[in-house]
């Protein structure tokens, strides 16, 4: 226990001696914490961390017996822990409240609670890439605020069940396998294996499923077939429209008014809305172009092909019933796409197709919306081949609270990386330190690390303020890594929440000492070196790790280093 290591480090060599006690007690340094507060909540007693642990000892030694006295000794006091969480008041109500996620909701307009339909389980479906051009970063951006929501969820102990569709049958992938001169499926299969890579080089955890519209036509059908019954569809030369002046409800969730929409003109940039705004298309009747390719579905109306929108409504109930958690994509999908989904699924099933909407903003370049339109596509190929890492970009996307615009430049992204630079250099000495004195403040540290992280991921996933949290922590760190302050227990401590951490983030690198043998090799030989007083060698293995980037910088308690940050112009 920390209390014992310090009465190690505290008395003068050969004072305590491990064999002389009857009893060692392992204890953690949650079970510490926890008796810690309840000796001040029922006791009033103000210890600290070792007092915690001396009453926990004692009172595992209290089961073993049937009768006698024992007599603790509370070895320190909990004044310096008043600056940490340690001593926070917790009324139940309020901590109940608190160990709640809540999440903005689009459709309600307001954070609410987060409680899955089935406890312990989430169901989340997010509107995926149509297979016809590489990802932008705006893509990006949806793939990474999508996993962010599902490992969160997943640190907080829920399973999760997510599905990305993959849109390979509409009107841009069948004009992009015209252009191209081969067969559609091709062409499709082509950018949806590049977007699994990009999905792999972003760190993005793989979904549960990726279903392809063009495997779930039949059902498609089906569904257009049963609201036609309901007599919210009707067929119209050949092809199948969705009646919205049926259903009530449309515009709930962007908050659209269809009475200010001038009927024959498109409210979307995309070629799907035709005609009528207030009618949208469930099936397309096949051109002749289409029926050549044998692009084209028998039904009872003639050959068609499904629409956009119809194709995430039969994927998103038929993987995950008929009502979601957790839909999730960006803002500019909201009218019409998830309107229509809405209004199909809704109708069909007369339940919410969704009981969370969360919607991420979007990604601007110049003060645009990033978009072939605009002419300001950057996408991930782009910028891998500039000599940026995913990790790097992943970074960029993530460190802006989903709701809010990414505004990217390239200045940006190099400050991104200037800073990943700079927690690589905290993890690599971490990784890198030998055992050495004990400090007694590190789990404070950590502790209220770990709470402010979580505090502010369950507040709607506010990365900003939990990164703030990993930064502050590191402010504190770095100058008890500096003078070798911290034995082998509290080291993996450290890099064990670290790691739990780095399973929301996907940004720390964790594994195993960095450093090359050589370099550890030079670390070595120079303080050897300076001990035995050859200052020539010395000299020569501090100048050839200079040479591979290793600045070391001689302290009264010893050597450090740290990894030299490349300016711009190297």
């Amino acid at each position: 226990i920390q209390g014992l290591k310090n009465m190690k480090e505290s008395y003068r060599p050969g004072i305590f001696d491990k064999s002389v006690p009857d009893r060692i007690v392992k204890i953690n340094d949650d079970e510490a914490f926890s008796i810690a507060r309840k000796l001040a909540r029922h006791e009033g007693m103000l210890v600290g961390m070792s007092s915690g642990a001396a009453m926990f000892a004692a009172l595992e030694c209290a089961k073993d017996m049937k009768e006698g006295l024992i007599v603790v000794l509370l070895p320190d006091g909990g004044e310096r822990y008043l600056s940490t969480p340690l001593f926070t008041p917790k009324d139940s109500a309020v901590e109940e409240k608190k160990s709640h996620i809540r999440f903005f909701n689009t459709i309600s307009k307001k954070k609410e609670v987060f409680k899955p339909q089935k406890e312990g389980e989430v169901t989340i479906y997010s509107c995926g890439p149509t297979a016809y051009e590489p990802a932008n970063l705006s893509l990006c951006r949806r793939f990474i605020v999508s996993d962010l929501i599902v490992r969160y969820l997943e640190a907080r102990g829920l399973k999760v069940s997510s599905y990305m569709n993959f849109t390979d049958l509409d009107d841009n992938t069948i004009a992009g396998a015209e252009k191209a001169g081969i067969p559609l499926k091709e062409f499709t299969e082509k950018y949806i294996d590049g977007f699994l890579s990009d999905i792999d080089t972003l760190g993005v955890r793989r979904a549960t499923g990726y279903p392809k519209a063009s495997e779930h036509v039949q059902d498609m059908i089906e569904i257009s077939h049963k609201l036609i019954h309901k007599g919210y569809a009707y067929e119209k030369h050949g092809s199948i429209y969705f009646d919205i002046s049926k259903f009530t409800k449309y515009g709930r969730l962007s908050g659209i008014d269809l009475t200010k929409i001038q009927l024959g003109k498109t409210v979307d940039l995309d070629n799907y809305e035709k005609d009528n705004p207030r009618d949208f298309t469930l099936l397309k009747r096949s051109t002749l172009s289409e029926l050549k390719k044998g692009i084209f579905f028998e039904t009872d109306w003639g050959n068609v092909r499904p629409s956009w929108h119809i194709e995430c409504s039969a994927m998103s109930t038929g993987y995950l019933g008929e009502t979601l958690d957790i839909h999730t994509s960006s803002r500019d999908l909201m009218f019409p796409h998830h309107e229509n989904e809405i209004a199909i699924a809704e109708t069909l099933t007369g339940k919410s197709l969704a009981r969370y909407w969360m919607h991420s903003e979007m990604l601007l370049v110049d003060g645009k919306k990033m978009s072939s339109e605009n002419d300001n596509v950057v996408t991930l190929k782009d910028l891998l081949s500039m000599g940026f890492t995913g990790r790097e970009v992943r970074f960029l996307l993530l460190s802006v609270h989903y709701r809010k615009a990414v505004h990217f430049s390239f200045k940006r992204l190099e400050s991104v990386r200037t800073a990943l630079k700079r927690l690589d250099e905290f993890t690599c000495k971490l990784l890198c330190l030998p055992p050495g004195r004990p400090h007694p403040e590190v789990t404070a540290y950590v502790s209220s690390m770990e709470e402010q992280f979580y505090k502010a991921m369950d507040d709607d996933l506010n990365v900003s303020l939990a990164m703030a949290a990993i930064y502050n922590f590191i402010k504190k760190a770095n100058p008890i890594l500096q003078v070798n302050h911290l034995d082998r227990d509290q080291k993996n401590y450290i890099l064990e929440k670290l790691n739990q951490l780095n399973q929301v983030l996907k940004i720390f690198k964790l594994k195993g000492c960095p450093l090359e043998p050589e370099i550890d090799a030079l670390i070595q030989l120079r303080e050897k070196a300076r001990v035995e007083k050859d200052w020539q060698t010395a000299d020569r293995a501090r100048n050839e790790l200079a040479d591979r980037g290793i600045a070391v910088i001689d302290t009264a308690n010893g050597p450090v280093w740290k990894r030299v940050v490349e300016t711009e112009e190297e």
